[in-house]
């Protein structure tokens, strides 16, 4: 076995041995069970071996972005720490995006990897950062583990990923380390609270109070659903809070990004309530809603910043979730508002724009796969255009069922998240929405998925164009094509040459038909969907509107004259 050398006593081993037992016992101690990496020399296989001995798999990834991104999802998935091993220098350097993600979306991720040791930094500079300056960069902290204390900093280092908010924390292992342990990052102690009268007077004075979930509050699900449930108080709900409120509720008002789709309903409130709200899931345009808004959170977020007149209150969820359920009056809602308000923007949504003939709508494309998976099927978005009509059409009814980067937003990340997915729900169907710009970035994952025989059912919307950008470049055009337009592919013929089975489409018929032999069968599967980019405009104005247009969103008078047909036709 690749780490037989576990079974010497601790004090027996080499510095590197012992210093990769150190970390994974802190790892197995909080829970984890996978490892994911792409590892350089001695001290990134010792830790392996030392994983294999203590029964944490590890997972072979083709980068490390990709590898940390799957450890982020695992942590989603799980609520224990991820893990993901990684070289010195390039190695570190290549998982940064994947750190960010983590960072940024509040996810415990441990990320490893070995460093020039201490002894040889006066003679050795190939490969040599200052890892550390790098990780406290992006990361909650970083923690060298090494020398005498070792077991103590690499539980630290896992203690600290864990602490209320979650985050990376990088660990520079130095099998020459001989200074005695110190601490890197510090837990955050508790922030004093503010009192909760002023959320009580406003729900007994509220007619129309309308509520907001965020991130903060999934781990308060079962007591959210309990204050809301029958209340008829529309609930709205972020990226990454989808399913706290199954979608099915009357009072599931659908998604909430800061964008026009919630504009009606929000409006229309005199009161609106934040619970676990995380600004940074949301576009940066100007909040102009009148009602009062007041924003529950037990970590400062600064939310009143984005929120313009809003009140943050620190305080613990669950006590805001209890004000919340006992001191609201009677409000004036129409029967099953929130119901209502997502109907019609579904509804709105999927007629948005008809696509050209030989191509695909890009809702035709998310309805149907969603009609035609299980309930239950998780769904992993990658950013771009197609994201707009994925989020807000994939209903689901638990938490968790559909991920996504929120915070950092990045491309790349829907492919390797739906493999995590995978691996923490054996036997079950994952599905990957990307666009060709995300799948550009990871397709030598779908070898990682055939390897592990994952049914993941990869779905590109294949337009070969960066579509989001290319809207973006509208009126002015910077950049011309060049800036934003691929040649075409085959990603069928791609994933037929890793091993995968796969089909291309261009009609709601093939896709049926595709996704039913994807369901079919143990291993994955990829679907290139043929789309029509010049639908997108039309879902942009929808979802985004004069948001868009602030975040330097805009149509000329081609675009608009294109999306006037699409509605005559229709």
């Amino acid at each position: 076995m690749t780490g037989s050398f576990i079974r010497r006593p601790v004090r027996e081993m080499p510095a590197s041995q012992r210093n990769a037992a150190a970390i994974v016992a802190a790892l197995s101690a909080a829970g984890t069970r996978l490892l994911f990496g792409m590892p350089g020399g001695g001290p990134n296989l010792d830790l392996i071996g030392a994983a294999a001995d203590s029964g944490l798999r590890f997972i072979l990834a083709h980068g490390e972005t990709a590898a940390t991104i799957m450890a982020a999802t695992y942590a989603d998935l799980t609520g224990a720490p991820g893990a993901v091993v990684v070289t010195r220098g390039p190695g570190l350097a290549s998982a940064v995006n994947g750190i960010a993600h983590a960072a940024l979306d509040r996810l415990p991720v441990v990320v490893i990897a070995d460093t020039v040791p201490s002894e040889d930094r006066d003679r050795i500079s190939h490969q040599r950062l200052d890892q550390a300056a790098l990780g406290r960069s992006v990361a909650k902290a970083a923690v060298t583990v090494g020398g005498p204390h070792a077991g103590q900093a690499a539980s630290h280092a896992v203690r600290l990923t864990i602490a209320h908010p979650a985050g990376p924390v990088v660990v520079n292992v130095d099998a020459g380390a001989r200074d005695i342990f110190r601490q890197d990052g510090h837990l955050r102690t508790p922030v004093p609270g503010h009192d909760l009268a002023s959320l009580a007077t406003a729900l007994r004075t509220a007619r129309r109070p309308a509520i907001l979930l965020g991130p903060g509050a999934l781990r308060c699900t079962e007591a959210v659903r309990a204050a809301i449930a029958g209340s008829g108080i529309p609930v709205l709900h972020t990226y990454r809070a989808g399913g706290i409120v199954p979608d099915s509720a009357a009072e599931a008002a659908g998604l909430f990004t800061g964008g026009t789709m919630e504009w009606p309903l929000l409006s229309a409130a005199d009161l609106i309530v934040g619970l676990g709200v995380d600004p940074v899931e949301l576009i940066p345009a100007a909040w102009d809603y009148a009602a009062r808004t007041l924003l529950i959170t037990d970590v400062p977020a600064e939310s009143a910043r984005y929120f313009t007149g809003g009140l943050e209150l620190v305080v613990p969820l669950p006590a805001g979730i209890e004000v919340l359920a006992t001191s609201r009056a009677p409000h004036s809602w129409p029967p099953a508002a929130g119901r209502t308000a997502k109907t019609d923007v579904t509804a709105r949504l999927c007629r948005a724009a008809v696509a050209a003939p030989g191509r695909l709508a890009p809702q035709d494309v998310v309805t149907t796969v969603r009609a035609h998976t299980p309930p239950g099927t998780i769904a992993a978005v990658d950013s771009g255009a197609h994201m707009l009509v994925a989020m807000p059409l994939w209903t689901v009814e638990e938490p968790h069922r559909l991920l996504i980067s929120s915070g950092l937003a990045t491309m790349g990340f829907a492919l390797p998240a739906a493999i995590a997915a995978a691996l923490c729900t054996p036997g079950e169907p994952v599905i990957a929405f990307t666009g060709d710009g995300g799948l550009g970035m990871t397709l030598m994952e779908v070898e990682t998925a055939v390897r592990h025989r994952l049914r993941v059912v990869v779905v590109v919307f294949n337009d070969a164009t960066l579509s989001l950008i290319k809207i973006k470049q509208h009126p002015t055009g910077q950049g011309g094509a060049e800036a934003v337009c691929y040649g075409p592919a085959s990603f069928a013929a791609a994933a037929t040459a890793m091993g995968a089975a796969a089909a291309s489409v261009t009609d709601v018929a093939e896709l049926r038909a595709a996704l039913a032999g994807a369901l079919g069968r143990p291993g994955p599967t990829l679907i290139d969907a043929r789309v029509d980019p010049a639908c997108y405009p039309a879902v942009i104005d929808l979802t985004r509107g004069a948001a868009g247009r602030r975040c330097g969103i805009g149509h000329d008078n081609a675009w608009q004259e294109q999306k006037q047909e699409q509605e005559r036709a229709q």
